[in-house]
C-alpha cells in the first residue's frame, strides 16, 4: 500500500500544479500525448488498486471492532480512494482543457496565417497597382478598382475581429510564458491591417490628387482651346483695314485692347504648357505621353497662328496709317509703346527665389519678349518711311526727324538689350533656384528615406550580439546624419540668404509664404523630427543592449547555478537509515532547499525579462530566447522536483530510522536494566521461604521477559528489513552492529534468566524443598508442552519460519539447561525413597509424572524441530518459485507491452506469429510452474501460522492474477496477428482479383471507345444503359478498393482545424487535395501492386467517366438535333422574355452588358456567348439559328435595333372586324388605365350591354363617329368622360386639376404617389376564406378562336387582379406607375445605351391612344386538353418595362372555353401563331413599346404560374369581363357577378 500511496501522491501533486498550457498547436499535442501517456501508466495501476482495496476490505471485515490495525488500514484505504478519485477528476479536467485549447489554438493559428497571408497579398496588390494615370477616365477606373479592393478588404474586418477574439481567448487559456508570443502575433496582424489601410489611403490620396490635377489640367486645356477658338473668331470678325484716318486709329486702338487680352491669356497658356511638361515627366507610357503632348503641340501651333495673325493685322494697320501720311502719328505710337515697354521692364518685380514664381515671371517675360520682337518690323517700317521723308524734307524738319529717328532707334536698342538682360537674369535665377531646390529636394528625399527606414526598423535584438550589431548600424546612420549636418546648415544659410535677397517688396503684408519658406520650414521640421527619432532609436537600442546583456548574464548565472545544484543533487548520498546520519542529511538538504527558494525569484525575473525581450525582439532571437527559457524552466522544474523527492525520501528514511532506533533504544535499555537486575541478584538464600520468594520474583521477571519477545522480534525484523534496503555500506555495517548488539543482549539476558532459575530451583531442592522444586519443574513442563503441540501450525513464509526456528532453538537451549535440574530431582527422589519416608509412594508417583512429562516435552521438541525444518524447506521452495515466476512475468509483460506497429508484409507477419506461438507455448509451460507454486502455497496454507495466512494468500493472488493478465495479453496479441495476417492474405487475393477485373475493364472500355457511336437515339440509350450497369458494378467494387488501399495506408496526421469552415469551399478543396496527395504518397511508398491498383483504378474511372460523357454528349446532340428540327423562334423568344423578367433583368441592361466597348453593336459570337453565359436554358445549336435571325442584314454584327426588333417584332395587325369587338377593346383599354389595387369593376352582360361599378343598372354602349359612347339618361356620353365621372379613383381630388388631355392612369399615379409598397400590398390581402373569382366569358362569333381568346388585355389584367395566389406571388409590385412611365415619343434610340438614363414626366394617355393601348399576351396550350392557359396582365406605358406599373400583379392561369367547331385541327397548335395574331392586333395601334411590355408581361405570368398557392377551381362565372372588385369580399360574401 505504501508504494501505491507514494505513486498516487506524486501524480496528484503533478496534476495540482501542472505545466502551463502551450499556445502552439504542436506543443499542445505533445502535452496532450504526455498527459494521455501518464493516464495509461495510471490505468496500469488499476488492478493493483482494486486488489489492494479488496484485500483491505477483507482484512477490515475479519478484524475486531476496535482493532487499531484495522482502523489504520481503513484510514489508508480512504486516503487511497480519495487520491484515486482526485487523480481521475483532475486528469479529465486537464485533458478537457488541453483539448479545448488545442481546438482554439488550431483555429487561431490557421485563421491567423490565412488572414495574414491575405492581408499581405492585398497590400502587395495595392502596392503593385500602376501609377495614377493622366486621363480622368483612366484615373476614375483606377479609383473604382481601388474602391473594389477596399470593399474586398473591408470584408475581412469581420474575420479580423473573429481572429482577435480567438487570440484573446487563447491568451486567457495559455500559460504566462506563451502569452507574449500570441500578443506579438496579434500585433503583427493588426500592423498588417493598419499597413493595408495606410497603403490604401495613400493610394486613394494619390489618385484623388491625380484626378484633381488631371481634371484641372483638362479643364484648363479645354478652356484654352475654347478661348483660342473664340479669340480667332473675334479676330477674323474684325473689320477690314479702313481707308480713313479715324477708322484706322480706331482699329489700332481696338487691336491694342485685343492684344492686351490675348497677352494676358498667353501667360495662362505658358503656365498650362509648364503644367503639361510636368505631367510629361511623370508618365513613362508612350500613349500617355502622346495624349499629353499632342494637345500641347496643337495648342502651341494655334497660339503661333494667332500671334502671326495679330502681327499681320498690326502690320497692315501700321502700313495703312503710314499710307495715309500719318508718319508722325505712327512714330508717336511707336515711341509711346517703347516708353510703356521700358516702364514695364523697369517696374517688374525683383527676382524671386521660388522656381515656380521665376517660371511665372519668365512666362510673362516671354510674352513681353514676343511682343517686342513682333514690333521689329514696325520699327524697320517706320525707319524706312522716315528715311524717305528725310530725303524729301527740308533741313530743319529733316534734322528734327533725324533726331526723332535716332531717339527711336536708341530706345529700340536699349529695349532689346534690356529684354535680353532680363531674360538672362531670369534664366540664371531659375537655374540657381532649381539647383538650390533640387539639392533641397534631394536632401528632403534623403531625410524621408532615412525616416522611413527608422519607421520600418526591425524589432530590437534580443541577444547581445544582435543588439550590438543593430546599435552599430544605427551609430553608422547617426554618423551619416552628422556628416549631413554641414549640408543642412549650408542649405539653411543659402535659403535664408535667398529670402533676404528678395528685398522688402515681397516681405510686405501681401507677399504670403513662398515655396522657399515652405521648403525651409519643412526641412527644419524633418531635420528636427529625424534627430528626435534617431535619439529615440538610439535610446531604445541602448536599452535593448542593456536588457539583452543583463538577460544573458542572468541567464548564464542561472544556468551555472542550476548546473552546480544538479551536481550537488547528483553527488548527494542516498538517504541513510541511521538516525544521526539522516538528520545530518536533512539539515544539509534544508540548506539546499533554502538556496533553491532564494533562486526562485531570480528564475521568475529571468522569465519576465525573457518575455519582455520576446515581445519586442527579432523573430530569430525570439526562437532562441524561447528555447533557452524553456531549457532553463525545464531544468528548474526538474531540480525542484528532485529536491522535493529527496526531501520526501529523507523524511521517510528519518521516520523509519527513528521508529527503529526508538524501539531499539527502549529494548536495549530494558535489556541492560534486566541484565543489571540479574547481576545484582546473584545471592541465593539458604532458607526455603526466601528461596520461594526469590523464585516467585524470578518467575515474574521471566513473564516480563516473555512479554518483550514480540518487541524483540519486531525490532529485529524491522532492522533486517532496513539492512536489506540499505544502499550505503556504512548503514549496513551499523545496522548489523545494532542488530548484533541487541541480539547479544537478549541472549545474555535470556541465558542469565534461565541460569538463575536453575540455581534457584537447585537451591530450593538442596534446601530440602523437594516438593516445591518438583512442582515448579512440572509446572514449567506443563506450560511449555502446549507450545510444542503437533497440531500447532508452524508453516508460513520464510521470515516467519526463520523466526520460529530461532525461538525453538532458544527453547532447546533452555531445555538442555533444565536437564541438570531434572537429573538432580530424580536423584533426590531416589534418595528420599531409599530413606523409607511415609510419602514414598507420593514421591514415586510425582517422579513418574516428571519423567513422563519430561520425555513428552523432549519428544515434542524433537518433533517440532523436524516440522520446522520441513516448513523452512517448503517456505524456501515457495519463495524461490514465486520469485522466478515474478521475474519471468515482468519480462513477459515488457515483451507484450512494446510490440509496436504491425508490419505490412505477410512473411514478416508469419514470422512474428510463429515467434508468438512459441512464446504462447512457453506461457503454457509456465502455467505448470504457476500451478505448482500455487499448490505449494495452498499446502502451506493448510498448516500455516495465523500471522502468515494473509501474506501467503497475497502471493498466490499476485502470481495467478499477473499470469492470467499476461496470458490474456498474449492471446489478444495472437488474435491480432492472426486477424492481420488473414486480412492481409484476403486483401492480397482481393487485390489480384481487382487487378484482373481492371485489366478486363480497361480493355473493354478502350475497345468500346474505338467503336463509332450510333446516330440512332434508341441504340445510344441502350449503350448508355449498358455503361450505367458497368458504372454500377464499378461503384460496387469501390468499397473493395477502399478496403485494400486502407489496409496499406498509414493513418494521416489529423490536420489542424482552421478557418476552413468560415473561408468556404476553397480551403476545404485544398485540404482534401493535400490529404489525397499524402495518401497517394503513402500508398506509393508501400506495395507496388497496390500502387498499380491505384493508378489502374483511377485510369479506369477516368475512361468510364469519359465514355459516359461521350455517350451523354452524343445523346444530347441527337436530342438537340431532333428538337432543333421543330425549332420555332417565336417560342424561343417568348421563353427568353419570360426568363429575363423572372431574373428581374432588362433587355437594355443585358445588351449593354454584352456590348463591352459600348459601340451599340456586338458580334455573333459575343451574342451567342453572352446568352449561354447568362445560364439561359438553350443550346449552342439553337443559338446559332437565333443569331442568324437576329442578324437581319447578315453583316456578322447585331446592333441594338436588330436586337430589339428581333425580340419585339412588329407583327401584322389583326384588327377587330365588328363594332362589338371594337367596343370590347376600348372598354378594356379604358379600364386597364386604372392602376388602383381595387379597380373599377366593369361587367359585360350581353352584346353592347355592360354594368359599371356596383350599380345594378345595365347601360348600352355603342360606337358613334368612331367614339365609344355610353347611354346616360336620354343622351350619350363619351366612355372616358363617363369613367372620369363614375370611377372613384378618377374623380377630381381637392387641389388636383384634371386636364382633358391627362390620362386617367396619370391621375391615379398622382393620387397613389406617396404610398408605400406595404400600403399598396395591403390592398391585395384578403380575409380568410375569401378569394378572387374569375368569370369565364362565353365568346360569340370569331371570339371563340384561340387567338381571339388571348387578345383581350383587359381580361388578362382582370384575371391577374382576381387571382388570389398572384397577389401573394409579388405583393410588393406598386399599384400605380411612377415617374418612370413614359410615352413612346421619348425613345432615345440615337444612343441606345442612354435610353433609360433619364425619366421624363409621363404625358398623354387618353389623347394619345395609339401609345397607350394595352397589348395582348399569348397563352400556352395544355398538353392534354388543348385549352389555352392565359397569361394576362395590363399596362399603359413603358413603365411596365421596369416592372413599375402597379396593376401588373402576378398572373394566374385560367382554362378558357373553346368552340370545338372553330378550334384549329392541331390540338397542340403552335403557340407562336396565337401570339402572333394577338400581337398583330396591338402592334397596329402601338409601337414596339407595347410589344416590349407584352413579352415582359408574359414572363410575369410564368412567375405566377409557378406560384405555390393553389388555384380555386370553380370560382369563375360565365359572361363577365373580369376586373378587380371595388370592395374586398368578406368571408361570408365572396365576390360574384351576375350574368
Amino acid at each position: 500500500m505504501d508504494p501505491l500511496l507514494e505513486t498516487l501522491e506524486g501524480a496528484v501533486q503533478r496534476l495540482r500544479s501542472p505545466s502551463p498550457v502551450a499556445a502552439e498547436a504542436d506543443k499542445i499535442r505533445e502535452q496532450l500525448a504526455e498527459h494521455k501517456a501518464t493516464g495509461l501508466e495510471l490505468d496500469k495501476l488499476l488492478p493493483s488498486f482494486s486488489a489492494l482495496c479488496a484485500r483491505g476490505e477483507e482484512l477490515i471485515s475479519r478484524a475486531a471492532h476496535d482493532d487499531p490495525a484495522a482502523e489504520a488500514v481503513h484510514s489508508r484505504l480512504l486516503r487511497l480512494r480519495s487520491l484515486w478519485d482526485e487523480i481521475r477528476q483532475r486528469a479529465e479536467e486537464r485533458e478537457g482543457k488541453l483539448t479545448d485549447v488545442l481546438d482554439l489554438a488550431g483555429k487561431f493559428w490557421a485563421d491567423m496565417a490565412a488572414l495574414l497571408s491575405t492581408l499581405r497579398d492585398s497590400q502587395d496588390i495595392v502596392k503593385e497597382l500602376e501609377d495614377p494615370g493622366v486621363d480622368p477616365s483612366l484615373i476614375k477606373q483606377q479609383i473604382e478598382a481601388a474602391e473594389a479592393i477596399k470593399a474586398e478588404t473591408d470584408g475581412l474586418r469581420e474575420e479580423l475581429e473573429f481572429v482577435r477574439t480567438l487570440g484573446a481567448e487563447l491568451i486567457f487559456a495559455c500559460g504566462e510564458t506563451e502569452k507574449p508570443e500570441v500578443k506579438k502575433t496579434i500585433d503583427e496582424m493588426n500592423a498588417a491591417w493598419e499597413g493595408l489601410n495606410r497603403t490604401w489611403r495613400e493610394r486613394t490620396e494619390r489618385l484623388e490628387e491625380a484626378m484633381t490635377a488631371s481634371v484641372q489640367y483638362q479643364d484648363a486645356l479645354q478652356g484654352m482651346f475654347d478661348y483660342l477658338d473664340n479669340t480667332v473668331i473675334k479676330l477674323c470678325d474684325m473689320s477690314t483695314v479702313g481707308t480713313d484716318l479715324g477708322t484706322v486709329k480706331q482699329q489700332i486702338e481696338e487691336l491694342k485692347q485685343y492684344k492686351v487680352e490675348v497677352y494676358q491669356q498667353q501667360i495662362d497658356m505658358e503656365k498650362l504648357c509648364h503644367q503639361g511638361e510636368l505631367l510629361l515627366k511623370k508618365v513613362s507610357d508612350q500613349t500617355d505621353r502622346d495624349m499629353i503632348q499632342e494637345p500641347l503641340t496643337e495648342l502651341r501651333h494655334l497660339w503661333d497662328n494667332l500671334g502671326d495673325k495679330i502681327i499681320h493685322r498690326q502690320h497692315k494697320l501700321e502700313g495703312a496709317l503710314l499710307a495715309l501720311g500719318q508718319f508722325q502719328h505712327a512714330l508717336a505710337e511707336l515711341q509711346s509703346w517703347l516708353s510703356h515697354t521700358h516702364a514695364t521692364l523697369d517696374t517688374q518685380r525683383p527676382i524671386n527665389s521660388d522656381p515656380k514664381a521665376i517660371e511665372i515671371e519668365l512666362a510673362k517675360h516671354h510674352v513681353l519678349r514676343n511682343d517686342v520682337l513682333s514690333h521689329r518690323s514696325t520699327v524697320e517700317t517706320v525707319n524706312a518711311a522716315g528715311a524717305e521723308l528725310l530725303e524729301s524734307s527740308p533741313g530743319e524738319e529733316a534734322n528734327h526727324l533725324r533726331d526723332q529717328l535716332d531717339h527711336l532707334n536708341r530706345g529700340w536698342e536699349n529695349l532689346l538689350l534690356k529684354t535680353q538682360d532680363r531674360q538672362k537674369l531670369l534664366e540664371a535665377a531659375l537655374h540657381k533656384a532649381e539647383g538650390f531646390h533640387g539639392e533641397l529636394e534631394e536632401f528632403l528625399q534623403w531625410l524621408r528615406r532615412t525616416e522611413s527606414q527608422l519607421s520600418a526598423a526591425k524589432p530590437t535584438g534580443g541577444l547581445p550580439e544582435t543588439a550590438r550589431e543593430q546599435l552599430q548600424q544605427h551609430l553608422e546612420l547617426q554618423t551619416q546624419l552628422a556628416q549631413r549636418a554641414e549640408q543642412y546648415n549650408r542649405l539653411l544659410d543659402a535659403g535664408e540668404s535667398m529670402l533676404l535677397s528678395r528685398g522688402g517688396e515681397e516681405g510686405g503684408p501681401g507677399a504670403g509664404t513662398t515655396q522657399t519658406q515652405q521648403n525651409l520650414a519643412l526641412l527644419q521640421n524633418k531635420w528636427a523630427s529625424l534627430n528626435t527619432k534617431m535619439d529615440d532609436r538610439r535610446a531604445k537600442l541602448d536599452e535593448a543592449v542593456s536588457l539583452a546583456t543583463g538577460f544573458q548574464s542572468s541567464l548564464q548565472d542561472t544556468i551555472n547555478w542550476l548546473t552546480q545544484a544538479e551536481q550537488t543533487l547528483n553527488m548527494a548520498q542516498a538517504p541513510s537509515l541511521i538516525l544521526d546520519t539522516v538528520l545530518f542529511q536533512i539539515d544539509e538538504h534544508k540548506v539546499f532547499v533554502n538556496e533553491v527558494n532564494t533562486h526562485r525569484e531570480q528564475v521568475l525575473a529571468l522569465e519576465k525579462a525573457g518575455s519582455q525581450l520576446r515581445f519586442a525582439s527579432l523573430k530569430q532571437d525570439v526562437v532562441l530566447i524561447k528555447n533557452l527559457l524553456l531549457s532553463v524552466q525545464a531544468r528548474w522544474d526538474k531540480l525542484v522536483q528532485r529536491s522535493l523527492d529527496r526531501g520526501r525520501h529523507l523524511d521517510e528514511s528519518r521516520k523509519r530510522a527513528k521508529q527503529f532506533h526508538e524501539a531499539w533504544r527502549k529494548l536495549s535499555d530494558w535489556l541492560e536494566e534486566a541484565e543489571s537486575r540479574l547481576d545484582s541478584e546473584l545471592e541465593i538464600s539458604n532458607e526455603p521461604d526466601k528461596i520461594k520468594v526469590q523464585l516467585t520474583k524470578h518467575k515474574e521477571f521471566q513473564r516480563a521477559l516473555g512479554s518483550k519477545q514480540p518487541v524483540y522480534d519486531t525490532t529485529v525484523r524491522s532492522g533486517k528489513a532496513m539492512r536489506d534496503k540499505a544502499t550505503l555500506p556504512e548503514d549496513t555495517q551499523k545496522l548489523d552492529h545494532l542488530l548484533g548488539e541487541v541480539r547479544d543482549k537478549w541472549d545474555t539476558v535470556c541465558g542469565k534468566s534461565v541460569e538463575r532459575q536453575h540455581k534457584l530451583e537447585e537451591a530450593l531442592l538442596f534446601s530440602g524443598q523437594f516438593a516445591e522444586a518438583l512442582q515448579a519443574l512440572v509446572d514449567w513442563l506443563y506450560r511449555v508442552e502446549p507450545q510444542l503441540a503437533e497440531d500447532l501450525p508452524v508453516h508460513g513464509d520464510l521470515d516467519l519460519v526463520s523466526n520460529l526456528m530461532d525461538s525453538h532453538k532458544a527453547f532447546q537451549k533452555e531445555l538442555g539447561k533444565r536437564t541438570t535440574s531434572v537429573h538432580a530431582l530424580k536423584r533426590s527422589a531416589r534418595e528420599l525413597m531409599e530413606t523409607g519416608r511415609d510419602d514414598t509412594a507420593w514421591v514415586k508417583v510425582q517422579l513418574q509424572e516428571l519423567s513422563n512429562r519430561w520425555d513428552t516435552v523432549c519428544a515434542l521438541s524433537v518433533t517440532k524441530q523436524t516440522r520446522l525444518q520441513q516448513a523452512l524447506k517448503q517456505a524456501e521452495e515457495f519463495r524461490t518459485a514465486v520469485q522466478l515466476l515474478l521475474e519471468w512475468l515482468s519480462e513477459a509483460e515488457q515483451t507484450l507491452r512494446f510490440r509496436g506497429v504491425l508490419p505490412e508484409e505477410a512473411e514478416t507477419l508469419q514470422t512474428l506469429l510463429h515467434t508468438h506461438r512459441n512464446f504462447m507455448a512457453t506461457v503454457e509451460e509456465k502455467r505448470t510452474d504457476v500451478n505448482r507454486a500455487a499448490c505449494q502455497g495452498e499446502a502451506i496454507l493448510t498448516a500455516c501460522h495465523a500471522d502468515c495466512i494473509t501474506t501467503i494468500k497475497h502471493w498466490i493472488t499476485i502470481v495467478r492474477s499477473r499470469f492470467e493478465e499476461v496470458l490474456t495479453w498474449a492471446k489478444q496479441h495472437e488474435q491480432r496477428l492472426e486477424t492481420a495476417l488473414t486480412e492481409l492474405l484476403n486483401n492480397a487475393t482481393l487485390l489480384e482479383e481487382l487487378l484482373s477485373w481492371l485489366q478486363w475493364a480497361e480493355t473493354t472500355l478502350v475497345q468500346r471507345d474505338g467503336e463509332t457511336l450510333p446516330q440512332d437515339i434508341p441504340q445510344l440509350k441502350t449503350l448508355i444503359t449498358e455503361h450505367q450497369v458497368f458504372m454500377e458494378e464499378m461503384t460496387r467494387k469501390q468499397p473493395d478498393v477502399d478496403k485494400v488501399t486502407k489496409t496499406y495506408k498509414r493513418k494521416p496526421a489529423e490536420a489542424p482545424s482552421s478557418l476552413a469552415e468560415r473561408r468556404g469551399a476553397r480551403k476545404n478543396q485544398q485540404q482534401q487535395q493535400q490529404h489525397q496527395q499524402q495518401a497517394a504518397m503513402q500508398v506509393a511508398g508501400g506495395n507496388p501492386r497496390l500502387t498499380q491498383l491505384c493508378s489502374r483504378w483511377q485510369q479506369v474511372w477516368l475512361l468510364a467517366l469519359d465514355r459516359q460523357r461521350k455517350l451523354n454528349d452524343a445523346l444530347d446532340r441527337l436530342e438537340e438535333l431532333k428538337e432543333f428540327a421543330n425549332f420555332d423562334f417565336d417560342v424561343w423568344r417568348k421563353k427568353y422574355m419570360r426568363w429575363m423578367n423572372h431574373k428581374k433583368s432588362r433587355v437594355m441592361d443585358f445588351f449593354r452588358r454584352i456590348d463591352k466597348d459600348q459601340d451599340g453593336k456586338i458580334t455573333r459570337q459575343e451574342f451567342i456567348d453572352g446568352i449561354l453565359a447568362s445560364k439561359f436554358p438553350t443550346s449552342r445549336l439553337e443559338m446559332t439559328a437565333v443569331a442568324d435571325i437576329f442578324d437581319q442584314d447578315g453583316d456578322g454584327y447585331i446592333d441594338y435595333y436588330e436586337f430589339v426588333a428581333a425580340l419585339h417584332p412588329n407583327k401584322d395587325a389583326y384588327r377587330p372586324t365588328t363594332d362589338a369587338d371594337k367596343i370590347e377593346d376600348e372598354v378594356t383599354r379604358q379600364v386597364a388605365q386604372c392602376k388602383c389595387a381595387k379597380r373599377f369593376q366593369v361587367e359585360q352582360i350581353g352584346e353592347n350591354k355592360y354594368r359599371f361599378g356596383d350599380s345594378q343598372q345595365l347601360r348600352l354602349v355603342r360606337i358613334l363617329r368612331s367614339t365609344v359612347m355610353v347611354r346616360v339618361g336620354g343622351g350619350w356620353m363619351a366612355l372616358d368622360e363617363f369613367l372620369v365621372k363614375n370611377d372613384p379613383c378618377r374623380v377630381q381630388h381637392p387641389g388636383l386639376k384634371i386636364l382633358r388631355s391627362d390620362s386617367s392612369s396619370t391621375i391615379s399615379s398622382r393620387i397613389a404617389r406617396g404610398r408605400t409598397n406595404l400600403e399598396l400590398r395591403e390592398k391585395f390581402i384578403l380575409p380568410e376564406g375569401a378569394s378572387h373569382g374569375l368569370a369565364a366569358f362565353r365568346s360569340r362569333g370569331r371570339r371563340s378562336k384561340p387567338g381571339s381568346r388571348t387578345a383581350s388585355p383587359t381580361r388578362s389584367s382582370s384575371s391577374a387582379s382576381h387571382s388570389a395566389h398572384s397577389c401573394a406571388s409579388l405583393p410588393s409590385a406598386p399599384a400605380t406607375p411612377t415617374a418612370s412611365s413614359r410615352s413612346s415619343n421619348s425613345r432615345g434610340y440615337a444612343k441606345p445605351w442612354l435610353a433609360h438614363s433619364k425619366t421624363p414626366t409621363p404625358t398623354k394617355c387618353q389623347s394619345c391612344p395609339d401609345h397607350d393601348h394595352d397589348h395582348t399576351t399569348p397563352g400556352h396550350e395544355g398538353a392534354a386538353s388543348g385549352s389555352k392557359l392565359k397569361r394576362p396582365t395590363f399596362h399603359s406605358s413603358r413603365g411596365s418595362l421596369t416592372g413599375e406599373n402597379g396593376g401588373a400583379t402576378p398572373i394566374s392561369t385560367k382554362p378558357g372555353r373553346t368552340d370545338p367547331k372553330r378550334t384549329p385541327s392541331g390540338a397542340s397548335g403552335p403557340v407562336s401563331r396565337a401570339g402572333s395574331r394577338a400581337g398583330s392586333r396591338a402592334s397596329s395601334r402601338r409601337g414596339s413599346d407595347a410589344s416590349d411590355a407584352s413579352e415582359l408581361l408574359e414572363t410575369r405570368s410564368a412567375c405566377s404560374d409557378t406560384s405555390d398557392t393553389p388555384r380555386r377551381p370553380g370560382a369563375a362565372k360565365p359572361s363577365k369581363i373580369p376586373t378587380i372588385s371595388k370592395k374586398a369580399p368578406s368571408p361570408k360574401t365572396p365576390t360574384s357577378g351576375k350574368k
